[in-house]
């Protein structure tokens, strides 16, 4: 061969090897497509841990779901059958189900089985109410080693959620994970054959394993036989081994370039694993070939005939052998999985019917003031219904439903912070960085409070050293314990006294600090397009009251893992203070304010814009920046902070109705004494509810929901179609706050329903990984993806109902269908039945209900 031929061969298999890296980088892509990431726990927002399957219908979606992952997507029958005992389902919602999702049913003819006579929809609900069931979904979509050999693949799993936590878990030990800044992949291939868990012979196979990931796993993949037209659903397989390992790993970077890199990695790590352990126990054959002859037995739904014999042996009539046949028939019309949902749909329907006739009502208060003495924003998240509901019957306020984070999107570092945390919905990106700084004038006390942080930040950073010192835990115990165990003692019997303690033991030594959030990172065309953004979503355009109070909202909980769950959301999982702050300093400017009336927006001078933030655990509402109030607001001030506290007690008093061992408390003081104790126990599993409940949102006027009792169960964003000519504020509400309480409600709806598979199980077996990576339910087990079964219920039952988001929107339904048209996401949303969408013009139409196919009238009891 010539030097030429040569180089070109060389050049050609340069090429081939680069067309398969390629290749396989786009089967990575689509394996992983139906993962959805998840943040740390510090940062943890909800989402919908089936996002990536929202392009396909509901029931198609619990189909897959099922096989990938073994879990269950709609509520067992078993359980809505109780439910149905219990009069939460009705006859009447069974049929209206079947009516908008089977309605071929009603069009068969009468059946007669012996001498008696059954209408179509009788038989349906005999089997509805008494027939065979679908089983529990099973995992069936294996890798090899779980198919072959469950040992070699629970020890599979073991080594690798060894790694992934040492090397993910930076900070959570003095040891760190050597060779991790090369990355994943190289950092365990390091150590690998060094493992003496192992065997021998699997360690020297890891030893040869190829240095590139890339090439590692196009090795592996061809070592264990798996034929390329079969490696997208093989890698799927490997992903769903560990969900919560991989949507841990897709949410870590925000390039999507290097999230596939580390998946990649992820998948080079454990395919060669695998093939160390099967390849040399496969010799003369590949696992592959081996794995065929090995049939994995998935769950087998009972056909019509097998449930047509059922039905005929419940009916109390004679029945004669071909009346099986007939029976078949019509069940045809309804297969098993498709009842699943008929039961989901008539479950839904029945909170929809009471819903709407609760707005349709007698309402406790008239319509909102012609003068209103404050206007009070108030997140849209479903536990601020009950504060405005309850703010609005103590005088004349105006209460408006935004999201939290109040069109400030932002990085923010809290004061004396060196890193900025983000402040906006998950998806969305920062427009700007804000940091909070003290202010002029009030130097003492915040010398004091910096002296106070540096001292405590020492001591903290002392005992930590002294804790990682072999043998200073003993020493730490002896020199301590005659002052811990008290304290602990105390935190336990006494956790409101102790904790009063503490915060006065804590204000002498670190007093409050005086500060503001500074907005010098923002251009003034920056300011003043921010501040046309929120006044123009608020819908808040022209009459100004005197006070106009931006609420954020926080939480208060005490050895909580999952306390990001109860901040906001729409926050980035923190509380929503430093967006209030920012949105009312930017509309307090006076020359933001200048620069407002060249679009038609004139804020009267004598208008103050404040800050607040609602405790959702004590429901405590705490005016901020109050250094920032001029002394002729502070009157106003005076009386908004009284009706705030009535309006907070008077919620807390509804609250303590549903919480765990918290009944008896009659009056609004001992309530709030009693939540406050809640915030502070550090053995409370139970510190409040969180989102639990959330059922729907509505986007209309105030006046539609205006002195009904919502029940803290919907999120509330104040709409006016009227005032918005071109759509532009729906379609930003639609595609903004719809989507997150879409997540919000898939999260709970998931966790409720599957709560193993899709939740996060139960606090008592938490193991928090990697300082805050996330949880485990045991020492090395998978991440989980939910929420806990303690944020879901009480112990005995659900508090939680699981329902598909119901979103009802007061504006045109063209309107509408063009906004669907436009987004993907959102007709993906609504045609494939993951949310039920419900629109009318105004509240002298009926509602309307959105399907592929078009806006039908929606069927109401």
């Amino acid at each position: 061969m010539s030097r030429v031929e040569a180089a070109a061969l060389a050049a050609l298999s340069i090429s081939d090897a680069e067309e398969a890296r390629r290749r396989l980088n786009r089967d990575v892509v689509e394996a992983s497509r139906i993962f959805t990431g998840t943040w740390p726990l510090q940062d943890f927002i909800s989402g919908n841990p089936l996002e990536g399957l929202i392009d396909e219908p509901f029931t198609e979606a619990a189909r897959i779901a099922g096989q990938l992952l073994g879990s269950r997507v709609m509520p067992p029958e078993t359980w809505m059958r109780e439910l149905y005992k219990g009069g939460r389902i009705t006859d009447a919602d069974l049929r209206r189900a079947l009516q908008t999702l089977a309605p071929r049913v009603f069009e068969q003819s009468p059946i007669t089985v012996g001498s008696t006579v059954f209408e179509p929809d009788e038989i349906i609900l005999v089997d509805l109410l008494h027939g065979l069931t679908v089983p529990t979904p099973k995992r069936t979509q294996l890798t090899l080693a779980q198919r072959l050999d469950s040992d070699v693949a629970s020890r599979i799993e073991t080594h690798v959620i060894t790694y992934l936590g040492g090397y993910f878990g930076e900070g959570q030990t003095t040891w760190s994970m050597p060779a991790r800044e090369s990355g994943l992949f190289a950092a365990w291939r390091g150590l690998a054959p060094h493992t003496p868990r192992l065997p021998r012979r699997t360690r020297a196979c890891l030893r040869a394993v190829d240095a590139e990931p890339q090439d590692a796993l196009l090795h592996a993949l061809a070592e264990l036989g798996v034929p390329e037209s079969e490696r997208v659903e093989y890698l799927r397989c490997h992903l769903s081994s560990l969900p919560g390992w991989t949507a841990r790993i897709r949410g870590r970077q925000e390039d999507p370039a290097h999230e596939i890199a580390d998946l990649l990695e992820y998948l080079a790590m454990r395919v060669s694993v695998e093939a160390a352990f099967l390849v040399p126990a496969h010799a003369g054959t590949t696992a592959y070939e081996a794995a065929r002859w090995i049939p994995v037995q998935a769950p087998v739904l009972p056909g019509p005939r097998e449930r047509a014999a059922h039905v005929l042996s419940l009916l109390s009539a004679e029945a004669m052998p071909e009346d099986r046949d007939v029976v078949a028939d019509l069940l045809i019309h309804l297969p098993l999985r498709r009842r699943e949902l008929i039961w989901l749909e008539a479950y839904e329907g029945h909170y929809r019917d009471d819903l709407l006739a609760a707005m349709d009502g007698q309402r406790a208060l008239s319509a909102a003031p012609a003068a209103p003495f404050a206007q009070v924003a108030c997140c849209i998240d479903n536990r601020a219904e009950g504060l405005r509901r309850h703010l609005e019957e103590t005088g004349p306020y105006q209460t408006m439903g935004f999201a939290g984070f109040f069109s400030v999107a932002m990085r923010f570092a809290p004061l004396l912070s060196p890193t900025h945390r983000h402040q906006h919905p998950g998806p969305g990106t920062s427009q700007f960085d804000l940091t909070e700084a003290p202010t002029a004038g009030h130097e003492r006390e915040n010398a004091r409070h910096l002296a106070g942080r540096q001292m405590a930040a020492a001591v903290q950073s002392s005992w930590h050293t002294a804790e990682e010192v072999p043998g200073a835990p003993f020493v730490l115990a002896e020199a301590t314990g005659w002052a811990a165990g008290p304290i602990a003692a105390a935190r336990t019997l006494a956790p409101r006294a102790s904790s009063a303690l503490l915060r006065k033991a804590t204000g002498r030594l670190t007093p409050e600090a005086t500060t503001e959030v500074t907005l010098d990172a923002l251009t003034p065309d920056q300011r003043v397009q921010t501040a046309v953004t929120i006044l123009t979503l608020l819908g808040l355009t022209d009459g100004f009251a005197r006070l106009v109070v931006f609420t954020g909202h926080s939480a208060t909980t005490t050895n909580n893992p999952y306390q990001a769950v109860l901040d906001c959301g729409a926050c980035g999982g923190h509380p929503g203070a430093p967006n209030a702050r920012a949105a009312a300093e930017l509309l307090n400017r006076a020359d933001v304010r200048e620069a407002l009336v060249e679009h038609g927006i004139r804020i009267p001078a004598s208008t103050l814009f404040l800050a607040a933030e609602h405790n959702t655990t004590t429901d405590d509402v705490a005016i901020l920046d109050a250094h920032l109030i001029p002394a002729d607001h502070a009157d106003d001030v005076a009386r908004l902070r009284a009706d705030l506290e009535t309006a907070g007690e008077q919620l807390a008093l509804e609250r303590v109705a549903t919480l765990p061992a918290a009944k008896g408390r009659r009056s609004a003081r001992d309530a709030v004494r009693h939540v406050r104790t809640r915030s502070v126990d550090w053995a409370q599993a139970f510190p409040e509810w969180g989102l639990a409940g959330n059922t729907a949102t509505i986007i209309a006027p105030r006046a539609l929901t205006r002195g009904v009792n919502l029940d803290c169960r919907v999120f509330l964003h104040d709409y006016d179609h009227y005032s918005d000519a071109d759509g532009s504020v729906l379609e930003t509400l639609l595609m903004g706050p719809t989507i997150v309480a879409q997540w919000i409600s898939c999260q709970y709806y998931f966790s409720a329903v599957d709560h193993q598979k899709l939740g996060a199980g139960s606090k008592t077996l938490h193991n928090v990984v990697g300082g805050g990576l996330g949880v485990m339910a045991g020492p090395t087990t998978d991440l989980q993806v939910g929420l806990p079964w303690q944020s879901l219920s009480d112990g005995i039952r659900l508090r939680h109902e699981p329902m598909r988001m119901l979103t009802l929107v007061e504006a045109p339904t063209s309107r509408l269908d063009e906004i669907i048209e436009r987004n993907p996401m959102l007709r993906d949303l609504a045609a494939n039945a993951w949310i039920t969408l419900c629109a009318r013009e105004s509240d002298d139409e009926p509602w309307l209900r959105y399907s592929p196919t078009g806006w039908n009238p929606l069927i109401r009891g």
